[in-house]
């Protein structure tokens, strides 16, 4: 897509990054969190994010976020600290064109310390699994039935890319 501007996040885009996030979290069971993220909590996530060193990016056009990523401690153990988990959200008005495979290209280039990368994906969004396979991320199992939201049971795999 033209006119795309991927860059670091800063904390003036965390309306639109919590918009996006909070508009997956209410309409489709991508995200399984059953509750949006107040405004506070985000700036509290984003803090995070910058006081250990992990990236936040957004893919911008024309001024605006249209999408976002980030990467994040996969679990808070000492013996995962080579391991980042990729999360990517795009607009769902400028979804499947090619913005998330923008996001996850410039996320693995700001990877450099980590040896795997890991996407916690739900079987239901075919797009985001797609995207991580066509970016080299490789399906390592599927957790069936794992979670429950909006009356369904959701299945969610797990795709790792190994960086060095």
């Amino acid at each position: 897509m033209k006119n795309i501007v991927i860059r670091s996040a800063e904390e003036k885009d965390l309306p639109a990054i919590n918009d996006i996030l909070n508009y997956a979290i209410e309409h489709t069971n991508y995200n399984l969190n059953e509750h949006t993220r107040s405004f506070k909590e985000a700036q509290q996530w984003y803090a995070e994010h910058m006081a250990e060193d992990y990236p936040v990016i957004v893919a911008e056009k024309e001024g605006i976020v249209v999408g976002w990523a980030s990467l994040s401690w996969f679990r808070r153990f000492s013996g995962y600290r080579t391991t980042a988990e990729v999360s990517v959200y795009v607009s769902h008005q400028y979804r499947h064109k090619g913005i998330g495979t923008m996001l996850v290209t410039e996320l693995e280039r700001m990877a450099k310390k980590y040896h795997i990368l890991i996407a916690v994906i739900t079987d239901n969004n075919t797009a985001s699994l797609s995207l991580h396979s066509r970016c080299g991320f490789i399906p390592m199992c599927t957790f069936r039935e794992l979670a429950y939201k909006n009356g369904e049971y959701v299945s969610v795999t797990f795709m790792t890319k190994k960086l060095n």
